[in-house]
């Protein structure tokens, strides 16, 4: 790849301050001729240009003229929209039912799409729907979030708590925390992705948000013997206890026996020894919910 790229770059217009220069070069030596990847057997071309990313290949195809065609090929573009947006990998076949001209085109209404969500999520789903790639079911929009990771963390908190509370209880189903024991981790790895803090979420929206990772953490992990109320409770404590660690104004901070004390008394059934190492756990790695 990185002698495909020397070639790409080589191939840029010079700056301008060197143009007088480089026509004085040009007299001297003869001009440097890429090799013609159309002489190749397809597969092979196709194969040498499936190592550039999306940027990279529009480069090649403006900067050098024997590569334009190659760099338009479908299968190059079908596998950078798989690899990208894993979504496209779940409704393929709806995605090739729509008769899109070019997969470079559904590549290019799907970056677009990202950039809208990043601005205003409503209108980036709608221009989705609008070009027929997203459906206007909740489990489609859902598992359309659930695979796109590069989305804006904070609009997805916002549209899923703020305007789509069907589509967040579709996208929590689509997490799996199976024997996943240690609860701390897997919540705090839950909350990277929705990051309430920094939202701004009102008290309820955050009450919501951890009731139904509670169900979904105990349908996930029966074997553990802990009820959705259990894990709810404790996770208002790990909350509760990453708070007091990090405000600056809490000087005495809650300690290991106090937080033991105060949690039994929601959660009876829990052992001493567990709610110790869900401390420990707070104390040593950091908050739950990061600011």
């Amino acid at each position: 790849m990185g002698a495909i790229l020397a070639i790409v770059l080589q191939a840029r217009v010079p700056e301008e301050d060197s143009f007088v220069e480089s026509a004085e070069a040009d007299e001297e030596l003869p001009k440097e001729v890429h090799p013609n990847l159309a002489l190749l057997p397809p597969e092979v071309a196709v194969k040498i240009l499936s190592n550039l990313n999306a940027t990279e290949l529009c480069l090649a195809g403006c900067e050098i003229g024997p590569w334009s065609d190659i760099t338009e090929d479908d299968l190059l573009w079908l596998d950078l929209v798989k690899s990208e947006w894993k979504y496209a990998q779940y409704v393929q076949e709806r995605i090739l039912e729509a008769s899109w001209h070019s997969f470079k085109k559904l590549y290019l209404v799907l970056d677009e799409a990202q950039l809208i969500f990043s601005v205003n999520p409503l209108q980036g789903i709608q221009y989705l729907q609008d070009h027929h790639i997203v459906s206007r079911e909740a489990e489609d929009i859902a598992l359309y979030l659930h695979t796109t990771k590069k989305l804006k963390r904070e609009e997805l908190c916002n549209y899923l708590l703020q305007h789509r509370l069907d589509v967040f209880d579709e996208y929590v189903k689509l997490e799996d925390f199976s024997n996943q024991a240690v609860l701390p981790n897997v919540l705090r790895n839950f909350m990277d992705s929705f990051p309430a803090l920094r939202c701004n979420l009102e008290k309820e929206k955050l009450a919501l948000l951890l009731l139904r990772f509670s169900y979904r953490y105990t349908e996930c992990n029966p074997q553990f013997g802990l009820s959705h109320d259990t894990v709810y409770n404790i996770c208002c404590s790990l909350m509760l206890l990453g708070y007091d660690f990090t405000h600056p104004l809490i000087k005495n901070k809650m300690s290991k026996r106090e937080f033991i004390r105060n949690t039994r008394y929601l959660t009876p059934n829990v052992s001493t020894d567990y709610l110790g190492h869900v401390y420990d756990n707070v104390y040593l790695i950091g908050p739950v919910a990061k600011n």
